[in-house]
């Protein structure tokens, strides 16, 4: 691995470490879940190497952009689509402080509701 690879690797689990801060100080936030797209990165990080994240997905695109995927439970009684509408700009600030990369997308399932 080169030291440029190195040093973007190093890069991304910055970018992970930062948004996982981020969301779970949120007090609706209750924790990332393995549902959704778990298996999928399971699988990703076997055959390629790569850590996996629980509940948070960042993919690299060909044309520069990236994804962002997240899996997260939410406190009942909180209000879902403001919150999530919340967390995408909480993962867009993170995100755009730390990377230059465009984001395509962020996508937030909620997976489930606990007390």
């Amino acid at each position: 691995m080169s030291s440029e690879e190195a040093e973007k690797k190093r890069s991304e689990e910055v970018v992970y470490q930062k948004i996982e801060e981020a969301l779970l100080a949120m007090p609706e936030v209750s924790h990332f879940t393995a549902d959704g797209f778990q298996y999928l990165m399971q699988g990703i990080s076997q055959a390629f190497g790569f850590k996996a994240h629980r509940g948070l997905w960042i993919r690299n695109l060909k044309d520069g952009r990236v994804k962002v995927a997240i899996s997260i439970a939410l406190h009942k009684g909180c209000q879902v689509q403001e919150t999530a509408r919340y967390i995408q700009m909480v993962v867009k600030n993170v995100f755009s402080s730390l990377r230059r990369e465009d984001i395509e997308s962020i996508d937030v399932t909620i997976a489930e509701m606990v007390e």
